[in-house]
């Protein structure tokens, strides 16, 4: 996983980030999801890009096999 520091600035009444060259975004807006540690930044159109393009591999190799779904009974664990 890439980190990198990007730093914060008020742009009018309300607070930015300025993102690192390698963190650059495809999307003109983002969602962002609140975390116990801060918050985490998704590029919906990125998502949908990587969608449609895994879309596109479905049957691209015939000679894979076809793998039954796991239906294993989920295990209690001690911490749960």
């Amino acid at each position: 996983m890439t980190t990198a520091t990007a730093k914060v600035f008020k742009s009018g009444n309300s607070q930015a980030l300025r993102l690192p060259k390698a963190f650059r975004l495809s999307s003109k807006t983002v969602k962002l999801i609140k975390t116990r540690d801060g918050f985490a930044v998704k590029d919906e159109i990125a998502r949908i890009q990587r969608i449609k393009a895994f879309g596109t591999l479905a049957g691209s190799c015939p000679d894979f096999p076809n793998i039954a779904a796991n239906t294993a009974p989920n295990i209690k664990r001690d911490w749960e």
